[in-house]
């Protein structure tokens, strides 16, 4: 259980790393006097297309090489890119590090999925990949707690060596430098497991041209799965991206405690939902990935109403409580969504499976949607609260739909023919 430990550490760090930019927003924005579109996408596009691009080169290399070695490698390039980023004197350098960063953040989670789906057992393979995938609901939880705080204490200038630099670059500092520390942690004390033999009727890795085709031209219920998953990330993404900023455009709060209400909602409903989707998909005596994406339907249809309404909250409490549910729900179907993908697809294609899933959930959902609603806001002159408002019924009645077509296809295991 060492190596699934450090992995989830890492992780953690990474969704830190990753959604420090939701805290920080306002304040680079006013820094380098950017546009409503130039923040979406720097929030968005500037992240989830670098992610979605670099995942791909680095799962080839994790499908056949050390992939507990290549994890540790990626951690510390990350943590040097975030550093980087407290030191961009420009809107072009800022967004040059925040690509580097997504680029080494890919390699993780296909080498974590790909080690735990060494595991015999599916209800393991859920078990460990739930628990690892709380990472984002407590990095993202913390950053925005206690992110917020250090805001407020570099702005306070209560520490001289802290109130010297612009407040938001302090935090990029505070978020990089833990993961120069545990990069040779995992590199030392990891274990690479040994892999599962491949068929005996293949004695080549499959390239990327067979594993697409298997995905979107030969299994339906891959294909489907793969497009609903996009959607529900697209409300995903631009929530989190522009919620702390909605706080202070509607409700007249401070960045810091912004950051600190929206923090806590989400760690405590986020780990919440994650633990009730591990435990309760880890129990079925028979785990398949059809049986997976019947619930997941169910959990998209009972999410759609509250991302829809969460927007037109003009009281703190009320809004807080749509934030908590909305981090239950999405994180019952984001903790487990890689399973059924382990439990489809062969060892030699697994992580690349997982950076194909990312390309469209980064690049297209993760740019689109953060990315829609400034264009939005910039092109109508509405407030962030109806171009939020018109993401989320977009975007949710796509994902049920699409949910609902891979409910009803069968999920067979990798094709031989590949």
């Amino acid at each position: 259980m060492r190596t699934p430990a450090l992995l989830l550490v890492c992780f953690i760090l990474a969704q830190a790393d990753k959604q420090v930019m939701g805290l920080l927003a306002i304040d680079v924005q006013r820094s380098f006097g950017l546009t409503n579109t130039q923040l979406g996408f720097l929030q968005g596009g500037a992240f989830a297309i670098a992610f979605a691009i670099g995942g791909l080169p680095i799962s080839r290399l994790i499908d056949s090489g050390n992939r507990v070695k290549l994890a540790a490698a990626c951690v510390a390039l990350w943590s040097l890119a975030t550093i980087l980023c407290g030191f961009a004197g420009s809107f072009a350098a800022l967004l040059l590090f925040r690509a580097a960063t997504a680029v080494a953040e890919a390699g993780l989670p296909p080498a974590a999925f790909s080690i735990f789906s060494q595991q015999r057992d599916p209800r393991r393979v859920a078990r460990l990949t739930g628990i690892f995938m709380l990472a984002p609901f407590v990095g993202t939880g913390l950053m925005f707690l206690l992110g917020g705080n250090l805001l407020e204490i570099a702005r306070s200038g209560v520490v001289d060596f802290v109130s010297a630099a612009e407040p938001w670059r302090v935090v990029f500092f505070a978020v990089g430098v833990p993961g120069l520390i545990l990069a040779p942690l995992l590199a030392m004390l990891g274990r690479e497991p040994p892999r599962t033999p491949p068929p005996s009727n293949q004695t080549t890795m499959p390239d990327y041209k067979s594993v697409f085709r298997f995905i979107f031209r030969e299994q339906p219920f891959l294909r489907n799965y793969y497009f609903a998953l996009t959607a529900f990330y697209a409300a995903t993404a631009s929530l989190l991206a522009w919620y702390p900023a909605l706080l202070v455009k509607t409700l007249g709060m401070t960045t810091g405690s912004a950051g600190a209400h929206a923090g806590a909602t989400y760690l405590v409903g986020g780990i919440a939902g994650a633990l009730a989707g591990t435990a309760y998909f880890s129990s079925r005596r028979a785990l398949s990935p059809a049986l997976m994406a019947r619930a997941f339907v169910v959990l998209a249809a009972l999410l759609g109403p509250v991302v829809i309404a969460l927007p037109l909250m003009r009281d703190l409490a009320p809004s807080l409580a749509l934030y908590g549910l909305f981090a239950f729900f999405s994180s019952a179907v984001l903790a487990l969504m890689p399973v059924p993908v382990q439990l489809t697809l062969e060892d030699r294609a697994r992580a690349r499976g997982t950076a194909i899933l990312s390309l469209l959930m980064s690049a297209c959902a993760g740019t689109a949607g953060p990315l829609f609603v400034g264009v939005f806001m910039d092109a109508t002159g509405e407030p962030l609260s109806v171009a939020l408002l018109w993401t989320m019924i977009i975007s949710s009645l796509a994902s049920v739909w699409f949910f609902a077509r891979a409910a009803r296809s069968t999920a067979p295991k990798f094709s031989s023919t590949i």
